[in-house]
């Protein structure tokens, strides 16, 4: 800008004012203002050409090694650049609207290139160089400046406003950087420009050093050696040394090989410091350790043992005063878990001696037809000595009073009968003149996040349980509904093998019951060596009727990798159905008036176990595992599936994961008049990639998973596949069974069946079949082809297009040998 041309104007005004009696001590002082102005004006565009270099710097750089403020509140920067040189850079920030022409950036395909905008970002134009390319930033940055005639400029053209005109340099706001911030959970220093667009740089601290230990070190032997572990991070630990800088009462020794301060406290001392050097080059951190004499103890508190004992506070649920005493050697902060923090207070008349404190508290008055008790914790913590003692409390509701009539009509009767059935108690309250255990209306237990199971088992085969006090009556739902099923059960080291509504029952009829509604969910977390089963209705049943059942609830396994994880041990039987886990003949379930049906999901993640039979992963939607015992039957009839059933590997089926149990021929499982409208998946986590070669890590079919070998007792007959079955992993698959040994009698499919298929010696192996994956030979009679037969990865994307089921696609394994197109239609 030409200042002094422009001082030479304005002064040209004020002298022809003045020849009209103008007084020129005003003209100087105007004079004085305009360049006070320009100036103002010349050390903006000094700071924006500044800022524009620091962008570019900041693009270019390789990583942030430390991020902090000045006086001002700008943004103190060092970075590391390509060449390995430390710089520092200072950038502003500024949120505030303004009218200046604003620089910008944004990607352009996959650069990011300068931009402007002259409307507060509502347009944008992009910042061409002299051959009128976009200018890239990291290269040159754009010249931005005033001319003459007071307009701005970016590299010597003009701006234009949205009216097509100059746009005047009256605002001079020339900020690039809006925002300067530390994602800590990413490790990125992220900038957001005036134009909203943003980039991120990685942040690595220079030099620091952390140690695994409190703020204070209680010693319980001062005369022996405290090691304390560290670890030195930044981008110049690599360099770094480690040594004491001062030492208080203590020995200190250094081992560097172990990564060990080892400490000793001097004879007779109580207390003791050193303080710690870690340096790289010019970086030096210092950081300190204390050490005290004795251990640091908050012992376990005590309390009335009328309010219960050992690790528990159990409340009546009547307002309750009661006092804790807490004796200890350290301070400590006394707190109240949020979950119970707005029924449990301190009461004002706490009292504290020397060393044993009193804390008295009041719990309100609780009352709840549920039946189910409300938790929380009181803990004890000394955050210096990191020494932390927690108590549970649980107060039990009252109970409002049950109906004359006979029967379960609360989520507290529910309870108390859960409760009576696993003590081996009578069940005569609630059961009408029948002796039947009944339902009055429909139950909501909303709100109740833990069930314990009605009957409880431990594993003792596969799959086999030693009982424990199994519902052995008659459970009528009436017609009625138990929901607001969200339960969560770990597994790990549990005491029962079994899991739903109820864990076991033996020689018991449970009949017209809906089970939850949409929504609903039962989720398996931990992981367990022993042999799980786990239903919505039962974890187990044998010797028992069940009919008349409509379930909504989801079974789900947590992925291994979740947050709260939950896992299937590799070669470990575990079983996950949408009624039930496993059935142990003889059994009767659904008939023609009082079906089974299942709505729910029942899938897990990802898994460790990649076995594919007895061992494996067992999924269906109505039960995941039949045990055939001889000289018995056990007859599945009028069971429906319309939930979506899927597991990486194993077993998976809409009706029944595994038809097992004894060979004899009169160890007879039938399956009837069933229909299968879910999709029933194996991989769809992702666990092997789409990957074909996994083939045998799975067997799945529409109706059944699989069977055991060479059990002649097993039936399948007049039952229709109208869901789709698709692989991921190219598994044996079938619109009836994917692995088969059961006789299948005029069956339909009528689902899309899609697996990728694997070859041996040029013929197929392993792969999709309208009937099944494999059969045994001639096993499939007077059945009706249909639906569609396809490669996965050909026809995922569009499955009715996969070609329509033929006599020769009926099986993947041996169709010619083992398919007889004329007992079939």
């Amino acid at each position: 800008m030409k200042k002094l041309s422009y001082i030479m104007a304005v002064l040209a005004g004020f002298l022809l004012l003045g020849s009209c009696g103008y007084d020129d001590a005003l003209v100087r002082e105007e004079i004085g203002k305009v360049e006070a102005e320009l100036s103002e004006y010349e050390q903006k565009m000094a700071d924006l050409e500044s800022q524009l270099s620091s962008l570019t710097a900041l693009v270019n750089s390789s990583f942030i090694s430390y991020l902090g403020t000045d006086e001002a509140g700008n943004y103190v920067i060092s970075y590391m650049d390509k060449g390995g040189e430390v710089k520092t850079v200072v950038v502003a920030v500024d949120s505030d609207v303004v009218t200046a022409p604003l620089i910008g950036a944004a990607e352009y395909e996959g650069v990011l290139c300068w931009r402007k905008t002259t409307d507060n970002g509502k347009t944008w134009e992009w910042i061409l160089d002299a051959a009128g390319n976009k200018m890239p930033v990291g290269g040159q940055e754009p010249v931005v400046s005033i001319d003459a005639e007071g307009y701005w400029t970016v590299n010597g053209e003009r701006v234009l406003g949205t009216d097509g005109k100059p746009v005047l340099a009256n605002d001079v706001s020339n900020t690039l950087f809006k925002g300067v911030e530390y994602n800590e959970e990413t490790g990125f220093v992220e900038f957001t420009l005036v134009d909203g667009s943003s980039f991120s740089v990685k942040m690595y601290e220079a030099l620091n050093i952390e140690f695994d230990a409190p703020s204070i070190i209680a010693v319980p032997d001062p005369s022996a050696v405290t090691k304390v572990s560290y670890n030195v991070t930044g981008s110049q630990a690599a360099d770094a040394v480690v040594d004491y800088f001062t030492a208080y009462n203590v020995s200190v020794e250094i081992d560097k090989y172990a990564k060990t301060v080892n400490v000793t406290l001097a004879e007779g001392a109580q207390e003791g410091n050193t303080v710690i050097m870690v340096s790289a080059g010019e970086n030096v951190v210092l950081k300190p350790l204390f050490f005290t004499a004795g251990a640091a103890e908050i012992q376990k508190p005590i309390w009335d043992n009328r309010y219960g004992t050992g690790t528990e506070i159990h409340l009546p649920g009547d307002f309750t005063e009661f006092d804790i005493e807490v004796s200890h050697n350290i301070s400590y902060e006394m707190s109240i878990s949020e979950d119970c923090a707005d029924w449990l207070k301190v009461a004002p008349s706490t009292k504290a001696e020397m060393i044993t404190t009193k804390h008295s508290f009041v719990a309100d008055y609780f009352e709840s037809s549920l039946g189910a008790d409300r938790k929380g914790k009181i803990i004890f913590r000394n955050d210096l000595y990191d020494v932390t003692v927690e108590i549970a409390v649980r107060q039990t509701p009252i109970v409002p009073s049950g109906p004359v009539v006979p029967g379960l009509s609360t989520g507290a009767d529910l309870v108390a009968f859960a409760q009576a059935v696993n003590a081996g108690a009578s069940t005569s309250r609630w059961q009408n003149e029948a002796g039947e255990v009944v339902l009055l209306n429909d139950i909501d237990l909303t709100g109740m996040t833990e069930w314990s199971p009605i009957g409880t088992g431990t594993a003792k085969g596969t799959p086999a349980y030693n009982l424990v006090n199994p519902f052995s009556g008659v459970f009528n739902g009436q017609g009625y509904a138990i929901k607001g099923i969200q339960w969560t059960y770990n597994v790990t080291d549990a005491a029962s093998h079994l899991y739903g509504l109820f864990g076991a029952i033996k020689d018991a009829t449970i009949k017209n019951l809906v089970l939850g509604a949409e929504g609903d969910q039962i989720t398996i977390v931990g992981s367990n060596a022993n042999v799980i089963a786990v239903g919505a209705l039962v974890g187990h049943a044998e010797s028992s009727t069940i009919s008349g059942i409509i379930n909504n609830v989801s079974v789900v396994l947590a992925d291994k990798n979740a947050e709260v994880p939950g896992d299937n041990p590799d070669a470990t039987l575990m079983m996950l159905g949408g009624v039930a886990g496993t059935f142990r003949a003889p059994m009767t379930v659904g008939s023609k008036d009082e079906p089974v049906k299942n709505f729910g999901t029942v899938k897990t993640g990802v898994i460790t176990n990649t076995a594919n039979g007895g061992t494996g992963m067992n999924v269906a939607g109505v039960v995941a595992f039949t045990v055939g015992v001889k000289d018995t039957e056990m007859i599945l009839d009028y069971c429906y599936n319309y939930g979506e059933v899927s597991a990486p590997t194993g077993r998976g089926g809409g009706i029944i994961g595994t038809m097992g149990g004894a060979t004899q021929e009169t160890a007879v499982t039938v399956l009837s008049n069933s229909d299968n409208y879910g999709l029933i998946q194996d991989d769809i986590v992702g666990q092997f990639g789409g990957s074909k070669d996994m083939y045998n890590l799975k067997r799945m079919g529409g109706l059944v998973g699989g069977t055991v070998t060479n059990n002649v007792g097993l039936r399948i007959e007049y039952c229709t596949n109208y869901g789709n079955v698709f692989s991921q992993i190219g598994c044996r698959t079938g619109g009836f069974v994917g692995h088969n040994q059961a006789a299948v009698t005029g069956c339909v499919n009528k689902g899309i069946i899609l697996a990728n298929i694997s070859y041996t010696d040029g013929a197929p192996q392993h792969g999709p079949g309208w009937a099944c994956g494999y059969s045994g030979k001639h096993l499939v009679n007077s059945c009706a082809k249909g639906g569609r037969v396809g490669e996965w990865d050909t026809y995922k994307d569009n499955p009715s297009a996969a070609p329509e089921a033929t006599m020769d696609n009926a099986l993947i394994y041996k169709n010619s040998e083992y398919f007889d197109p004329s007992a079939n239609f």
